[in-house]
């Protein structure tokens, strides 16, 4: 097995578009989920096949996730996909790791978990041992959303040190696992939030509006067209920020020629159907010891 170094994310990308093409993944993409985020990509040697996976630290232990299986088309049954997939797995152990997951490995993922429409890779996990922990949703989202912000209330996207800062607070304080792709978020431009409108009327021995973030919302983080994260502090809810936050995602998309959104890793899903979201995709999350 081969060691395949950032400069063969053309290759990656032409092996995953042969084997997945629905799935459009793009080299930029590939690159900033297998390469930005440190872990291994190993290929066949002759480059039918390749495998990407990282070592997470959760608690005192280490985490192996698998990212990406992809094999040629044409070179299918011939047990390349057990092969790379124990690849994977002997290299999670020489760092450390005790388990080995496909539930996604976020910060950095493409999918949630295996799709349940990918019979090939469920028959992997489960003829390689895996057992099913959980299933996930992602869901489908016309992009014609929109919502206006309750009254008060100013939806931006950040871009000055002000906002990020605010954005920052807000994430750290209630969702501290949505930090490096909320930032990821902003610095592609495709972070929005909410704040306290600074010109809404208020009373005269009110203060002003301080720069806190009420809720944010990104798309396109780790793939073109998904949302997500998206978060409303709790003691901002239930007023119509959510949706506002998500209308302006959705216009963004609508600019960009997206029909639907995909909306990644969902919850709450009614949040989501109120909407308008259909369900798109269902995954099943596995993991199994090493070692």
């Amino acid at each position: 097995m081969d060691e395949w170094a950032r400069d063969r994310s053309d290759d990656l990308a032409v092996l995953v578009d042969a084997a997945l093409p629905h799935e459009g993944l793009s080299p930029d993409e590939l690159l900033a989920c297998c390469w930005d985020d440190p872990g291994v990509v190993l290929g066949l040697p002759g480059g039918g096949g390749a495998v990407a996976a990282v070592v997470r630290r959760a608690g005192s232990h280490h985490i192996g996730q698998l990212k990406l299986l992809v094999v040629d088309p044409g070179q299918r049954r011939l047990g390349h996909g057990r092969a790379l997939l124990a690849a994977a797995e002997a290299w999670a152990v020489t760092q450390g790791a005790t388990e080995m997951q496909m539930a996604g490995a976020a910060p950095f993922y493409l999918w949630p978990g295996v799709d349940l429409q990918s019979l090939a890779m469920l028959c992997l996990a489960e003829t390689a041992g895996y057992e099913v922990t959980g299933c996930e949703l992602n869901l489908s989202l016309p992009t014609t959303f929109r919502a206006e912000p309750p009254s008060g209330i100013v939806v931006r996207r950040v871009l000055n040190e002000t906002d990020v800062a605010a954005v920052e607070t807000l994430v750290g304080a209630y969702w501290p696992w949505w930090l490096d792709e909320t930032r990821r978020g902003i610095e592609h431009g495709t972070c929005h939030a909410a704040f306290a409108d600074p010109d809404a009327a208020r009373a005269d021995d009110e203060p002003a509006a301080g720069p806190a973030a009420l809720g944010f919302a990104c798309h396109s983080v780790n793939r073109a067209g998904w949302i997500g994260p998206l978060g409303t502090a709790p003691a901002s809810r239930d007023r119509g920020l959510g949706h506002a936050l998500l209308g302006q995602l959705c216009r963004d998309l609508t600019i960009a020629d997206f029909v639907d959104a995909e909306v990644a890793w969902i919850g709450p899903v009614g949040f989501y159907a109120k909407a308008g979201a259909a369900v798109s995709h269902v995954y099943r999350t596995y993991a199994r010891p090493l070692g």
